[in-house]
């Protein structure tokens, strides 16, 4: 792999930790990698940072967390279902749903401003700010009650083999009591917007779980 490769994917998936024994590693042998992400999870008292190697014999789980630092391999695709729902504290599979808030767009720079104020901000105003910037107040309304109080967060980076490059993806997710929602973000800081859905954590587990279907030949849909 060309060291300008191996430099994109550490400042995207290990932004300012490619000094850690364990990132070095995992970009040693990346080279054979078809597809590579970080997951971040934490609910209550219990966290994971994780990357997962996706070669296209095996995927590869590394623990990022120094407290708790371990690895091993995958190679068949009911451990790698089970695997995908567990990183994300999931144990139902996603059901069909009539999704009835839609999606909302806005520039991601002003959505990190507005989530910035949340802390001393109410209900109310808070679904006013986003309002302004999505133009619809009632599904940022919804929006609103998740960022209050999320009682579990998450982040993905997905990163996979296009042609010569790499294409990369990056989400975060949160929920609580109310929903949940994915936002999805460019991965180029110049392009500056943000797309939120609403999602439940069986269907963010879902949505992962493709991603790693098809990005190796030995996951193929039971």
């Amino acid at each position: 792999m060309k060291t300008q490769d191996v430099i994109c994917l550490a400042q995207f998936l290990f932004p300012g930790e490619t000094e850690r024994k364990v990132v070095a590693d995992i970009l040693q042998t990346v080279s054979g990698a078809v597809g590579i992400c970080r997951v971040k999870y934490m609910e209550g008292e219990t966290s994971q940072d994780v990357c997962m190697q996706i070669h296209k014999d095996k995927i590869v789980v590394t623990g990022i967390l120094e407290e708790d630092p371990f690895g091993y391999e995958l190679k068949e695709p009911n451990e790698m279902k089970r695997a995908c729902y567990y990183l994300f504290n999931c144990f139902e599979y996603a059901e069909t749903r009539m999704v009835s808030v839609p999606a909302l767009f806005l520039s991601r720079s002003r959505y990190e401003e507005i989530k910035q104020q949340a802390g001393s901000c109410s209900l109310c105003m808070l679904a006013e700010y986003l309002g302004e910037e999505t133009g619809d107040l009632a599904s940022s309304t919804e929006l609103a009650k998740v960022m209050l109080g999320p009682e579990m967060t998450g982040e993905l980076r997905l990163c996979s083999r296009a042609g010569s490059g790499w294409s990369l993806q990056h989400a975060s997710y949160f929920e609580n009591a109310s929903g949940g929602w994915l936002l999805r973000m460019s991965a180029e800081p110049a392009r500056d917007y943000l797309i939120a859905a609403p999602l439940t954590k069986a269907e963010l587990c879902c949505a992962f779980y493709e991603w790693v279907m098809h990005s190796t030949p030995i996951c193929t849909p039971e």
